[in-house]
C-alpha cells in the first residue's frame, strides 16, 4: 500500500491539541440560545472511512478513535449563528490488502472552523447543523508527516442538563482531501463559560415602572398584594438566566421583597412582574405625607444587577381610601395597652351588676357603650373627608384614627369612633362587624346564637342583622349622649332602611383581617384613665333595666293567657329569671296553694337568692317529701346545705344523685368541697339557679 504522507512528529501532535486547548480557554462568552456567548466542547470521536481518495469504494483505511475538543462562539447578531474552531486528533489501521494483513496506523491531527446554527425543539433539546473546512496533517507509522485539506457537514443534538453544562451528540461527513471520506461521529459534554462583562453591560430595559403611593396601614397587606408593577424586556441578543426582581424602599425596609424569579428570559421577551414590599413598624412614624425613593433590583445571571429608582409618595399612618370599606378593619386594633386596660376596666366595673338571664354579649353592648360614654368621647365630623362623602369619591384619601388617638383626643368621626368600638369589643373576645349604609358607617355585635337558637326568642328580629348564619346587634356609634338602647334601635332602624333598597353591607371585622390584617401603633408605655368605675356601673344598670323590662315583656306575650297553677308558675320562672323576686313569689305562692310542686322548689329558690338558707332548706325538704328521686331537687338541697356548711349531708345527697343521674352529679361535684364560710360555700350560694 502507497504511504499517502510523512509522518506526524510528537511534537505536531502536541501543538496542534496545546492549540486547541488556549483557544478553548481564552475567550468568554455564550453558545446561541444561551447566557453565555462561549461554550467548549470535549468528546471522544468515532470515524468509519467509507469511500477512496478518488470517490472509490474504501479498500484502504480502518475505523479511526481519538477525541476532540472544539469552541463555539455566538456573537451578538440577533440570530441562531455560531462560529465554530476545533481540533482533533485520532489514530486508526489500515485493511488487509488483498488477504495480506497492513501493519503500522495512520494518525491524523486536525484544526477546523466553521459555522452552526442551532434551532430549539423543546426548552432542553436544541438542533443543531454546521459546515467545517480547514487543515489536516497525517502520518503512517514511522514515516513523514503530510498536510492536506480536510471538510465536515453534519448536525447534532444538544440536550441541556444545567444552565452551563449539556450533553451533545454530532454526527456528519468528513472528508480528508485527496485521502479518503467517511461517516464520523462525537457524543461528549459541553460547557458555557461564564459571561465576559464590560462595564455598563445591560441586557434590561425597564419598560414601566408604576410604583403606587404607600399606605402605611396597609404595611403587611402589601406582603401578599402589589403596591405597583414593573415591566421588563430583554433587549440584549443573549438569554438571561436565573433573573431575580426584588423591590425595596431603605426607609422603610429591612431588606428587599423578592418578587419574582425566572429561569430564563429569552432576547425580546417582556415580561410583568408585580411589586411587593414587607414594611417595618419604622413606617407608622410617618405623621406627614412625604415622598421616597423605591428600588426595583434585577439580578441575573451570576452576578449582574441592574436597577431603577422611583419616586413614592408614602402617605401618614391615618390615611386610607374607601374604595374598600373593608380597610378599615386594619385599624381595629384589640391589642393597643390603652384598649386593652379601658376595656378590662369596665367589664369589671360591671360584673356584679349583670343579669343571668340577658345574652352576655348584649349586656357586653351595654357596658361599652356606656363605659366609652362615661369616658367623655365626642362625636366631630372629620376635618379632611369625613366617611360621608366616599360615595363621591371612593379614589380621595381620608384619615382615620387608630383607637388610641380616638380615646387620647376623645373625639371622633363615625368611622373612628366604630373602629374604637370594635376594638373594645375584640379584646372582650367578642367578634363585631362593620356596617355601612349610604354614607355612614357604624357596628354590630355577634349575639354568639342563631336565628333558631331558643335565645332567640328573647329578641324582636327587626332590631337585630341576620347575617352569616348568625345574629348581629348594632350599635350606632355617634349617639354620644344617648343610652345604649337609643343607639340601638337607631342602628336598627338605619340598617333597616337601608337593606330594604339594597344599600346596606355587613363586613365582619374577622374576616376583612384576612385582606387587610391589624395594624397597631407600637407601644409608648403611656396609659388610659379609665372612668369612674361607679358611673359606669349606674348607667350600665339603668341600661340594663331598660333591656330587661323589653324582654321579660316579650317572653311574658309568649307564655299566653295565666289560667292555672303551671301557667302561673311558669310566670313566676319568667320573672324570677329576670330578677323580679317579689312578682314571682307571689305567682308561685298562688301556684303552691293549688298544689303544684314546682311552685314550692321555687319558692326555696326565691328564698336561696335572697340568703334565706333555713327557709330554702324547708321548701325543698317539703318538696322532697312528695319527690324524693328528683335528681334536680337533690341538688338544691346539696346547694343550701353546701352553704349551710352541713357537709356529710352534702355528701349523702351527692351520692344518692350519682345513683339517680351521674351527669348531673359531676357537674355539681365540688358542692361537697364546701368550707362553712370559705369560697366554696359563696359559690355554692351564687350558682345557678335550678327553676322548676
Amino acid at each position: 500500500m502507497p504511504n499517502p504522507c510523512p509522518p506526524l512528529s510528537p511534537r505536531a501532535r502536541l501543538a496542534v491539541v496545546v492549540a486547541a486547548s488556549i483557544l478553548a480557554a481564552g475567550s468568554a462568552s455564550a453558545q446561541p440560545g444561551s447566557g453565555s456567548t462561549l461554550t467548549v466542547t470535549a468528546a471522544p470521536m468515532l470515524t468509519v472511512p467509507l469511500t477512496s481518495g478518488s470517490f472509490g469504494p474504501n479498500e484502504d483505511f480502518a475505523a479511526a478513535w481519538g477525541g476532540s475538543i472544539g469552541l463555539e462562539y455566538a456573537p451578538p447578531a440577533g440570530i441562531p449563528l455560531a462560529l465554530r474552531l476545533a481540533g482533533a486528533y485520532s489514530t486508526g489501521g489500515f485493511l488487509p490488502y488483498q488477504g495480506v494483513a497492513v501493519p503500522g496506523s495512520l494518525s491524523e491531527a486536525s484544526i477546523m472552523a466553521g459555522a452552526g446554527m442551532g434551532f430549539a425543539l423543546a426548552p432542553p433539546l436544541t438542533l443543531r447543523g454546521f459546515l467545517d473546512g480547514g487543515v489536516a496533517i497525517g502520518s503512517v507509522t514511522a514515516g513523514e508527516s503530510v498536510p492536506y485539506a480536510a471538510a465536515r457537514a453534519g448536525a447534532g443534538l444538544d440536550l441541556r442538563i444545567t444552565d452551563a453544562l449539556s450533553a451533545r451528540l454530532d454526527a456528519g461527513f468528513t472528508y480528508m482531501f485527496g485521502l479518503y471520506g467517511g461517516f464520523g461521529a462525537t457524543l461528549g459534554l459541553t460547557y458555557a463559560l461564564p459571561e465576559a462583562r464590560s462595564q455598563g453591560l445591560r441586557l434590561f430595559e425597564f419598560r414601566t415602572v408604576d410604583v403606587k403611593n404607600v399606605f402605611p396601614i396597609f404595611r403587611s397587606f402589601y406582603d401578599e398584594n402589589p403596591v405597583g408593577a414593573v415591566q421588563l424586556v430583554n433587549t440584549g441578543k443573549r438569554t438571561a438566566t436565573n433573573v431575580r426582581v426584588s423591590f425595596i424602599i431603605r426607609q422603610y425596609m429591612d431588606a428587599p421583597k423578592e418578587c419574582a424569579a425566572f429561569e430564563r428570559i429569552a432576547p425580546g421577551q417582556v415580561v410583568d412582574v408585580p411589586l411587593y414590599g414587607l414594611f417595618n413598624d419604622g413606617i407608622l412614624s410617618v405623621t406627614e405625607a412625604t415622598k421616597v425613593n423605591a428600588e426595583v433590583v434585577v439580578e441575573y445571571g451570576t452576578d449582574s444587577t441592574q436597577s431603577k429608582t422611583s419616586t413614592v409618595l408614602v402617605y401618614d399612618r391615618n390615611a386610607l381610601t374607601w374604595d374598600d370599606d373593608r380597610k378599615a378593619a386594619a385599624f381595629v386594633s384589640s391589642k393597643d395597652p390603652w384598649v386593652l386596660d379601658l376595656s378590662g376596666n369596665i367589664a369589671a366595673a360591671t360584673k356584679d351588676a349583670r343579669n343571668p338571664e340577658v345574652n352576655e354579649n348584649l349586656q357586653a353592648a351595654i357596658a361599652f357603650h356606656e363605659g366609652l360614654r362615661a369616658y367623655g368621647i365626642s362625636y366631630v365630623l372629620s376635618p379632611n373627608r369625613p366617611f360621608a362623602r366616599a360615595v363621591l369619591d371612593a379614589a380621595a384619601v381620608d384619615s382615620l384614627k387608630f383607637p388610641r388617638q380616638t380615646l387620647g383626643y376623645r373625639a371622633g368621626d363615625c368611622a373612628d369612633l366604630s373602629v374604637l368600638y370594635a376594638s373594645c369589643f375584640e379584646a372582650a373576645g367578642i367578634e363585631t362587624a362593620l356596617v355601612t349604609v349610604p354614607g355612614h358607617i357604624f357596628i354590630a355585635v355577634d349575639l354568639g346564637i342563631r336565628p333558631s337558637d331558643p335565645g332567640a326568642r328573647a329578641f324582636d328580629d327587626r332590631e337585630l342583622i341576620a347575617f352569616d348564619g348568625r345574629l348581629w346587634l348594632p350599635i350606632e356609634t355617634t349617639m354620644r349622649e344617648s343610652g345604649f338602647t337609643d343607639a340601638w334601635r337607631k342602628a336598627a332602624a338605619q340598617w333597616r332602611d337601608a337593606s330594604a333598597k339594597g344599600l346596606a353591607a355587613v363586613y365582619p371585622v374577622h374576616e376583612a383581617w384576612k385582606s387587610y390584617p391589624p395594624v397597631g401603633l407600637p407601644a409608648d408605655r403611656s396609659t388610659v384613665a379609665p372612668p369612674a368605675a361607679s358611673v359606669v356601673r349606674k348607667s350600665f344598670a339603668a341600661e340594663l333595666d331598660k333591656v330587661v323590662k323589653a324582654e321579660l315583656s316579650m317572653r311574658l306575650a309568649s307564655l299566653g293567657p295565666v289560667k292555672d297553677a303551671k301557667s302561673r308558675n311558669a310566670r313566676g320562672t319568667v320573672y324570677g329569671k329576670y330578677g323580679m323576686y317579689a312578682e314571682a313569689e307571689q305567682d308561685f305562692k298562688a301556684a303552691a296553694k293549688d298544689g303544684l310542686l314546682a311552685a314550692v322548689v321555687n319558692l326555696g329558690n326565691i328564698a336561696f337568692i335572697r340568703s334565706d338558707l333555713k327557709g330554702a332548706y324547708s321548701y325543698y325538704q317539703q318538696a322532697a317529701k312528695q319527690s324524693p328521686d328528683n335528681p334536680r331537687l337533690l341538688v338544691n338541697i346539696a346547694r343550701v346545705a353546701s352553704a349551710m356548711g352541713r357537709l356529710d349531708e352534702v355528701t349523702a345527697t351527692l351520692i344518692k344523685v350519682r345513683q339517680l343521674d351521674p351527669g348531673t352529679a359531676d357537674r355539681y361535684a365540688s358542692l361537697a368541697l364546701a368550707v362553712p364560710g370559705g369560697t366554696r360555700a359563696a359559690e355554692a350560694q351564687t350558682a345557678e339557679v335550678l327553676w322548676f
